[in-house]
């Protein structure tokens, strides 16, 4: 009765009544280089004209979507600051339709495709009927549309010594930016390795936690992106103007509002919620979180940057155990690379490597709870998009990272 009970709350589907699939039909993606100043008046003249604007950045480069009623106001901008640039796909339509149409040829979850929030679910039910000596489904919040934020706990018999203190938790969150497909997927991907490989070394990672893991606690914005607009990355909040959505990695009660964060409604990326934690997904998903004793690993799955980020994200200062974090940090990067020969730049804070970020979560977990050990991995992509065809690819990084940061941390006494 309580699987069918939790599959009934889960199987809420979203109202969109009126809701036309945009296609990006002949949208264009380009690089920008050049002086970063530059490149922000650039974008800030190309909002005014659309306030949907999708781009995104680092110290090193910025990358931008274009509609094509933009195109020519955006060349008269970049030759005006003397910038230059590069076009990565001529219509970003293209990739769209690649995901979309890709027939499945199994009825059976696998990683070979990208699937919406109900098969997400589903797919963590039925591993929960499977394996029910070692796991059980977890409800770590709510959605504003009703949903659950379902995870999944694994939780394998206790080792001789380990009944009084209990294990350690390891904490995975992913797809809290609704767009970066590629997160939740390697989340069901490591819940699978962890369940099923024959590995030791993966078998003993798996009983060394109490694992709790949440493929998306951005179900609505997520779901929204499968039936709507693939490049959404928010929550679907109303606001009192009509607007949608707020970003839930600006929502969190640190440093709230003050860098890469917007104030307005409508902002299409970063606006920040009327208040911290005004998103009921951040609200109930921090209050759970506040709720779990010995959480020694908070990780946040994002993409694309290739990238391993340490708190605090708004700031180029070092908390207390910075060296730590980077050592067992880097342990976790050189375990990756032996993969595809991919190597992850980093460790170091956002603020160093990408740019300035107030209101995450990893910051707001570090900051509140005081969690010593807290990564955000920035996994491979392009445009937010990875083949689903090859998922396993970054599926078998993450498992690696994984199996480094556990070592890496148990090196230096961590557990």
């Amino acid at each position: 009765m309580y699987i069918v009970f939790v599959y009934y709350l889960v199987s809420i589907t979203c109202y969109c009544q009126g809701e036309v699939y945009k296609d990006y039909k002949g949208y264009k993606y380009f690089e920008i280089g050049g002086n970063q100043k530059n490149v922000e008046r650039v974008i800030k003249h190309l909002s005014k004209n659309d306030e949907s604007l999708i781009h995104w950045g680092s110290v090193n480069s910025s990358q931008i979507i274009l509609a094509p009623h933009l195109i020519s106001v955006f060349k008269d901008a970049v030759a005006k600051e003397n910038l230059q640039t590069v076009i990565l796909h001529n219509d970003v339509s293209e990739i769209i339709s690649m995901e979309k149409d890709k027939s499945r040829h199994n009825t059976k979850f696998s990683w070979d495709n990208y699937y919406d929030i109900n098969e997400i679910y589903k797919y963590l039910n039925e591993t929960r009927t499977s394996y029910s000596k070692w796991t059980e489904l977890i409800i770590g919040g709510e959605s504003y549309e009703g949903r659950k934020i379902l995870g999944l706990r694994i939780n394998t018999p206790y080792e001789q010594g380990q009944r009084e203190t209990g294990k350690p938790v390891f904490f995975i969150e992913a797809g809290i930016h609704a767009r970066e497909w590629i997160a939740p997927a390697v989340a069901t991907y490591f819940i699978n390795q962890l369940l099923t490989s024959d590995k030791p070394d993966v078998a003993r990672l798996r009983d060394q936690f109490d694992w709790r893991i949440f493929p998306t606690v951005n179900p609505d914005g997520y779901h929204y992106t499968h039936i709507a607009d693939r490049f959404w990355r928010k929550t679907r909040s109303k606001s009192n103007n009509g607007c949608r959505g707020a970003d839930p990695n600006r929502n969190w009660n640190y440093n709230w509002g003050q860098h890469s964060s917007s104030d307005n409604p409508c902002d299409y990326q970063t606006y920040a919620g009327s208040e911290p934690f005004s998103e009921v997904e951040t609200r109930t998903l921090a209050s759970y979180i506040s709720g779990i004793d010995n959480l020694l690993f908070y990780v946040s799955f994002h993409s694309f940057a290739t990238l391993l980020l340490v708190p605090y994200s708004d700031s180029t200062e070092h908390v207390d155990n910075y060296d730590e974090l980077v050592s067992i940090g880097q342990k976790a990067l050189d375990y990756g690379t032996r993969v595809n020969k991919e190597r992850y730049d980093g460790p170091g804070t956002a603020a160093e490597t990408l740019y300035k970020a107030s209101g995450g979560s990893m910051d707001w977990v570090r900051y509140k709870l005081n969690t010593r050990l807290v990564y955000t991995f920035e996994l491979r992509g392009s445009s937010f998009h990875w083949p689903a065809s090859r998922i396993w690819e970054q599926g078998e990084e993450v498992t690696q990272l994984m199996l480094g940061l556990a070592d890496g941390a148990q090196e230096l006494g961590f557990f």
